[in-house]
């Protein structure tokens, strides 16, 4: 539940950033590049292709959202793919097919397609993405790659990622894999980690990971705190 909340928040402050920023920037180098006759009209070419892009994005999004209280149809998701697939082909270099790319995945998961996630994880992070989105993508790869049996390519994957904000549910994820290879005092240090970095104030994330703790808590403290009880 932490990972979730904490991963739609980024996407969602990408998403934004994207609006407020994404043309400014572009605008900005190609006025460092050419005169202001030639920007106007390559303006005016760039602002159409990224209008073109946002619709076919937040139409994916309406087919999902007119379905929210029951399971997607095999053909509203057949739909789904076919405009992510468009969206990467046509405008590869966007936030949009950035973020198709991650429905795409999320589809797979929810299918139980886990080499079609990893797929698509990676045409994220190998295709530029913003910071904060290849932070939440390089984190959905390494669970999913968890998923599939691959706990010390998870922590290959995460290791040395600078999380930023996300460094709670980061230390959280690696407690998740040491467990899942028995190593329950590194998972204790990353479990205590996540605790110390947690800034949510979410009373329900922190007893989850006191939870964890407390059941990666390597025996020789566990026997010390049963000697003083």
């Amino acid at each position: 539940m932490a990972n979730h909340l904490s991963e739609e928040e980024q996407i969602e402050a990408f998403k934004q950033w994207w609006v407020d920023n994404g043309l400014k920037l572009v605008a900005a180098a190609v006025i460092a590049i050419g005169g202001t006759l030639s920007w106007q009209g390559w303006q005016g070419t760039q602002q159409e292709h990224a209008q073109q892009g946002s619709a076919i994005y937040f139409a994916m999004i309406d087919s999902m959202t007119t379905e929210a209280d029951q399971p997607l149809s095999d053909e509203k998701k057949q739909e789904i793919i076919a405009s992510a697939d468009q969206l990467k082909e046509e405008f590869g270099d966007s936030g949009y097919a950035h973020l198709s790319a991650l429905l795409k995945a999320k589809l797979a998961v929810d299918t139980d397609n886990l080499d079609q996630a990893v797929t698509e994880l990676e045409w994220v992070l190998n295709n530029d993405p913003a910071d904060n989105l290849k932070v939440v993508t390089t984190l959905r790869l390494a669970r999913v790659e968890a998923s599939r049996g691959n706990a010390d390519k998870a922590l290959t994957i995460i290791e040395d990622q600078d999380a930023g904000k996300m460094r709670s549910v980061y230390e959280e994820a690696k407690g998740d894999f040491y467990i899942t290879l028995g190593d329950y005092e590194a998972a204790y240090t990353a479990y205590q980690t996540a605790i110390d970095t947690e800034e949510s104030g979410n009373s329900r994330v922190m007893s989850i990971l006191r939870l964890k703790l407390s059941q990666a808590k390597p025996s020789s403290e566990a026997a010390e705190t049963q000697g003083e009880s």
